[in-house]
């Protein structure tokens, strides 16, 4: 399929569409489609764009649809992406809106709800596997995630803290880093 701004608004609503669980369990699905199947860009260029798209706040799932967007063909295929990513669940939750106080008295959506629980429990497991093997880790990364990990449970740190922490001490270094540049010229 050649790129154009509908292939790249079908390629995203399928996506949005066809994937249970949103967020990280939508990242490999978009590697496949837009790195594997189309060669839309490299898998080099997915991961800087995944990079990216981590760092600003909100779901991931949009994030990565706005950032591979605005790589693909700039501001629209940004707004075209993000479109084709979230349409389909805004669909669905206006529909299970309307019908949910009803049909959530009903024992059989009751189960559903339950036994959909472990499929998108592990939907999530199987997008962090294949992200974690796909990524060509160096020990220091590696061990700086495992530290970080175990001091997020054990001390029951919420990790919204770690984010802002994070995001922090990334705008300073970026602000550190203009100055820098900007006072050697």
């Amino acid at each position: 399929m050649n790129f154009s701004l509908l292939n790249l608004f079908l390629v995203f609503i399928k996506v949005g569409t066809l994937t249970i669980g949103g967020g990280y369990v939508m990242v490999p699905i978009f590697l496949e489609e837009i790195v594997n199947r189309r060669h839309w860009i490299s898998e080099e260029e997915f991961f800087r764009v995944l990079s990216i798209a981590q760092v600003f706040p909100g779901p991931i799932a949009v994030n990565l649809a706005v950032a591979s967007g605005y790589q693909l063909a700039g501001f629209a295929g940004s707004i075209i992406a993000a479109l084709g990513a979230t349409l389909p669940s805004l669909v669905i939750i206006l529909i299970i809106a309307i019908f949910f106080k009803q049909a959530y008295a009903l024992w059989w959506v009751q189960g559903l709800f339950f036994g959909l629980r472990p499929a998108v429990a592990a939907l999530m497991v199987a997008a962090v596997w294949q992200l974690f093997t796909k990524r060509h880790w160096k020990v220091p990364s590696l061990i700086l995630v495992l530290v970080i990990t175990l001091i997020i449970f054990a001390l029951g740190i919420n990790p919204a803290w770690v984010i802002l922490v994070y995001l922090g001490g990334l705008l300073t270094w970026i602000f550190y880093w203009n100055w820098q540049k900007r006072s050697y010229k």
